[in-house]
């Protein structure tokens, strides 16, 4: 995974320094809904551009946000200094081996799980569980689903950032990974490309095997959504980017999702 840090150090420079979006509050509310109000210990996973740990320590939560691109902890940085008010703090590391002191009510991963193996997603969801949680923490994950991806492979299109970028997709369907790569208009010389894991549902609940985790809940852009009871095309998940998961520890009594694996 070399190519994490210095395709998103030149993609943040292409896109430039991120703005706080609503995106940002709607993850700070769904922590408030699955998990509690603040005061929570939270600690975020690739924090991007620092914008939702922002949004979220504005809620009252005291964040640890970690971040692998040096780039975009250098915009996080600036824009927690326009709020000193706030306990948040930005780490540059790799939450692979990253120390950190303590432990958390709450350990958010938003938009980037599915870099790497399935084997480096249990790697972390392990150590979330046997390091960072406490006994009654939660994760709360967002998942890539793997029908949007699949649909929108082929496609490119003309965004317009600090340069004018061409964005260009594609899916594997063996792997069940998707391939997003960026380059400057009339540069495709220099293009940077990511890629990323897609898990439906039942493949997610065969990753967490082993983990020590949980799928408790799930929903797509806020709506609950009951696994027993899908409705073929008109499903919520055929045309979603992702979809978001509240997991749990294995023996906890927290309410259990009938959707995967309950039998």
């Amino acid at each position: 995974m070399e190519w994490i840090e210095p395709v998103f150090d030149q993609a943040s420079r292409w896109w430039g320094r991120p703005t706080p979006r609503p995106l940002d509050h709607e993850r700070a509310d769904t922590v408030r809904r699955w998990v509690g109000h603040a005061p929570l210990q939270i600690l975020e996973l690739g924090a991007g551009g620092g914008t939702t740990a922002i949004a979220t320590a504005q809620q009252g939560h005291t964040v640890v946000a970690i971040e692998l691109s040096s780039a975009r902890v250098g915009y996080a940085c600036e824009l927690a200094t326009e709020h000193p008010e706030l306990h948040v703090a930005f780490v540059h590391g790799n939450f692979y081996d990253v120390t950190l002191d303590g432990q958390f009510d709450c350990v958010t991963y938003w938009n980037g799980f599915g870099v790497g193996t399935d084997e480096d997603q249990r790697r972390l969801l392990q150590r979330v569980t046997s390091e960072w949680l406490t006994d009654t923490g939660v994760m709360v994950l967002d998942v890539f689903s793997p029908w949007r991806w699949a649909r929108d492979a082929g496609s490119v299109r003309v965004e317009r950032h600090v340069v004018e970028l061409v964005n260009s997709r594609d899916y594997d369907p063996v792997t069940s990974r998707f391939e997003d790569t960026w380059w400057p208009v009339g540069r495709e010389v220099d293009a940077i490309s990511q890629s990323a894991r897609c898990y439906a549902p039942s493949d997610l609940s065969l990753l967490l095997d082993g983990t020590g985790l949980r799928i408790a809940a799930l929903e797509v852009a806020g709506q609950p959504i009951d696994l027993d009871n899908l409705a073929g095309a008109a499903a919520a998940l055929w045309d979603a980017w992702e979809y978001r998961v509240l997991l749990v520890r294995a023996g906890s009594r927290a309410r259990r999702s009938k959707a995967v694996g309950d039998g």
